[in-house]
């Protein structure tokens, strides 16, 4: 890992998400969510998904942020953000609630007495929700997840280049483990071969792993298990690791020993499709006038299509 520059990775501009909160009258933003606590902070800290425990950003919009976290996460934020304002609460992990005294209080202890404040309202149980607000009932609360849409939407260069890295020793472990496979191997060996290679390339985890082969290519998002490979069949993986925060996501298919006619047909309208997809992308494009080039495609070519959309964001969280 390398800790010391992911604020610069991540992109996150404090100015600019001042500027945001004005627009929106804030006093103060609080980041709870995983993905944009990593976003602000610089800090993974996994026990926010793993045990749900809160960690929390404030930005007001008057001063420096403060990075609330367990006792247990002190160390790894202490080493990763570039927060200067650390403050620690213990417990909470039986009691839901406690760790919204925490927020109250630093609220208060930040000097805010009939505050604006945006929280993420998507990531706050309601239950902890309405604690917060009758701890605080003299603050208006608001969803801040627009400010952090818009600025996380635009990727800083940094970002675009650690992800073109990342993405590309995702699909080369891919690529790699399809060539080491044979008839006869399970689903599960070549699953392994991918993540092993993918942690030798840098990443620092795995985020994700579905595999399918012959039968199982119908089941979206199959877990690898003891199908044997045969001549013929075709095999598909969704596959995404994490690399310092940033998470890959690569979908591929392959065919086991040669294809067919069939599948050479279907290959090369896949590959067509995303083509003409690309082709399209271009800055102050509509998503929606993609999506209806997509569907025209399909529909020009004799397939419909029904699809709500045709791909999703990337980068911290997918």
């Amino acid at each position: 890992m390398t800790f010391p520059f992911l604020f610069m990775i991540t992109g996150f501009k404090l100015e600019k998400a001042k500027e945001q909160m004005e627009k929106l009258d804030l006093d103060c933003v609080i980041a709870t969510s995983h993905d944009n606590v990593y976003y602000t902070s610089s800090s993974e800290i996994m026990t926010i998904t793993m045990l749900k425990r809160l960690a929390a950003v404030f930005i007001p919009l008057d001063g420096e942020p403060v990075f609330g976290i367990h006792a247990n996460e002190r160390v790894t934020a202490e080493k990763t953000t570039w927060i200067k304002d650390l403050r620690v609460y213990e417990g909470g992990e039986w009691e839901p609630l406690k760790p919204f005294d925490f927020v109250a209080s630093t609220l208060k202890e930040m000097g805010f007495k009939e505050p604006k404040i945006g929280v993420e309202t998507l990531d706050i149980p309601g239950v902890c929700y309405d604690y917060l607000r009758k701890l605080l009932p003299e603050a208006l609360f608001t969803d801040c997840q627009p400010i952090f849409d818009n600025l996380r939407a635009v990727k800083s260069p940094e970002e675009l280049c650690h992800m073109s890295r990342i993405n590309m020793a995702t699909a080369k472990a891919i690529t790699v483990a399809f060539e080491m496979a044979k008839p006869g191997d399970t689903e599960k060996d070549i699953a392994k071969n991918m993540i092993e290679l993918t942690l030798s390339y840098g990443a620092d985890t795995v985020a994700f792993m579905t595999m399918g082969a012959g039968p199982n290519i119908w089941e979206t998002h199959h877990i690898p298990g003891e199908y044997r490979i045969k001549k013929g069949d075709l095999i598909h993986v969704d596959f995404g690791c994490v690399f310092d925060g940033y998470l890959s996501d690569i979908s591929r298919m392959a065919v086991v020993t040669k294809a067919d006619d069939l599948q050479l047909e279907a290959y090369k309208f896949a590959v067509d499709g995303e083509r003409a997809t690309m082709d399209v992308l271009r800055p102050g494009v509509r998503v929606l006038d993609v999506h209806n080039n997509v569907k025209e495609f399909y529909e020009s070519h004799g397939h419909s299509y029904n699809r709500a959309f045709i791909g999703h964001g990337l980068g911290i969280g997918c």
